[in-house]
């Protein structure tokens, strides 16, 4: 059932009032303990690295904490449509701070086995996991739906900022001390706390799925993809391009390294995607709001392609033009992308029932997270056995086809009407979007099963 078939109170007509007090609290704890864990997640391998002196052990720790996030995402999923999301966020942070007390602070201070730091690793990205997935899925009972595209701009933007600010501020707190970007990461986690304490419970009473089996529980994600076209097809958009884009990441690191580009320029045009995507994020409600979703995914694949395709000329350039080249496509990657991200999002937060939207968070997440391995493997091996040039045209062959199918395969959805159960204009705007009828509050359907009631028009990242 959707919080809008319940009977509002009075709380929950003041939460929407003051949405934009409610969001600004969410979003700036989001950003706060994403900051925390980009320095940490730097830090711990280093840690491990200087303690004692082994690439591999600093390689299984880092490792550590993304292979169990990436398995868990779907069941993370599923706890957060059984709870309270404000409730989960704060477990999921308390949970970081005991994870650095209980496990970081004994090798600082105490000298105790590095190996723990794999646990470490291990418990915080699980339980950073548990508090972005929350805050993923308190967004759309928080706004109202015509704002959902900017909302999802501002959450592309946070991302984009915290990853070209998390790393190089975690190389400088590293710098100072061993054990500061620990205390760094405290610190955001309770400044995230606080403001997770200040969210009015987000859930309407009485508004959460109800009981079924667990497996059929966990496995909701994959029914609404395996239901709506356009939900399958855009994730396996976003999947391919993000496998590509780590091999791009690799040929970008050969191509400066074989060109004598400076480590210090190398460095800046690494950070040009997370640059490309905070600029893409600006820009994108513009369009996201005047394009139908199918469209926006076709031009953001065709985009790539194009970007693709100038590669193979920087690899017949000098090394100062190789510069210039790889900067631009790697921005523009991540400018696309954000427009990729962005429209993605705004489809998932408007048309999937909230009681859904964790676990579909969650699926998203796996197969994007499992795709990421896969792509430095298999690009690495390429490298490795074809050369820089013969895999850069396999990736512009791989792209065009991505771009062939979407260009040939209707992404549509079946139906054009709202998803049951997906959130409708809070109670003072009850007036449905143009072009789209209001769920019939009286069919109970579940929407995770093919061929009931999808959304409207278009999209994925």
């Amino acid at each position: 059932m959707s919080r809008t078939d319940e009977p509002v109170g009075e709380s929950a007509r003041s939460r929407v009032a003051d949405w934009r007090r409610h969001f600004a609290l969410l979003w700036s704890g989001l950003a706060l303990s994403g900051l925390g864990t980009m320095t940490f997640g730097l830090a711990l391998p280093l840690l491990a690295l200087a303690y004692t002196g082994s690439a591999a052990l600093a390689g299984w720790i880092a490792a550590a904490g993304m292979v169990p996030r990436t398995l868990l995402h779907i069941p993370v999923g599923w706890v957060v449509d059984r709870h309270e999301p404000k409730h989960v966020m704060v477990v999921g942070l308390i949970g970081r701070l005991l994870c650095l007390a209980l496990f970081v602070a004994p090798v600082l201070l105490w000298d105790a086995p590095v190996v723990i730091l794999a646990l470490a690793s291990a418990l915080h990205g699980v339980c950073g996991t548990l508090h972005s997935t929350a805050g993923a899925a308190a967004v759309p009972l928080l706004v109202p739906t015509e704002e959902l595209a900017g909302a999802a701009a501002k959450n592309q933007a946070r991302n984009d900022a915290t990853q070209m600010a998390g790393r190089p501020l975690g190389g400088a707190l590293y710098g100072l001390a061993h054990g500061v970007p620990a205390l760094f990461d405290a610190l955001m986690c309770l400044l995230s706390l606080g403001a997770a304490l200040l969210l009015a419970p987000i859930r309407e009473p009485g508004s959460l799925p109800r009981r079924e089996p667990l497996g059929l529980a966990l496995a909701a994600g994959f029914r609404l993809l395996r239901g709506d076209r356009f939900l399958l097809l855009s994730l396996l958009v976003c999947a391919v391009t993000n496998a590509l884009f780590q091999v791009v990441w690799l040929v970008i690191m050969l191509m400066a390294t074989a060109e004598g580009v400076s480590p210090f320029a190398l460095g800046l045009v690494l950070a040009a995607t997370g640059a490309g995507g905070l600029v893409g994020a600006m820009a994108a409600p513009y369009l996201v709001r005047r394009s139908p979703p199918a469209r926006m995914i076709l031009l953001c694949t065709w985009a790539w392609l194009a970007l693709t395709l100038a590669l193979p000329v920087a690899d017949r350039v000098g090394p100062d033009w190789t510069t210039v080249i790889l900067t631009l496509v790697w921005g523009g990657i991540g400018f696309v992308g954000a427009h990729m991200n962005v429209t993605v999002v705004t489809y998932h937060t408007t048309y999937v029932p909230p009681e859904l939207l964790g676990r579909l968070t969650g699926t998203t997440r796996f197969v994007l997270c499992a795709a990421l391995p896969l792509g430095l493997l298999s690009g690495g091996q390429a490298l490795e056995s074809l050369g820089v040039r013969t895999t850069l045209f396999l990736v512009v062959g791989v792209t065009g086809a991505v771009a062939l199918v979407v260009t040939l395969v209707p992404l549509t959805p079946r139906s054009h009407r709202r998803v049951h159960g997906a959130r409708t204009p809070p109670p003072a705007r009850a007036t449905p979007p143009p072009g789209h009828d209001a769920p019939n509050p009286h069919r109970h359907r579940d929407p995770a099963v093919p061929g009931r009631a999808r959304g409207s028009d278009p999209p994925p990242p």
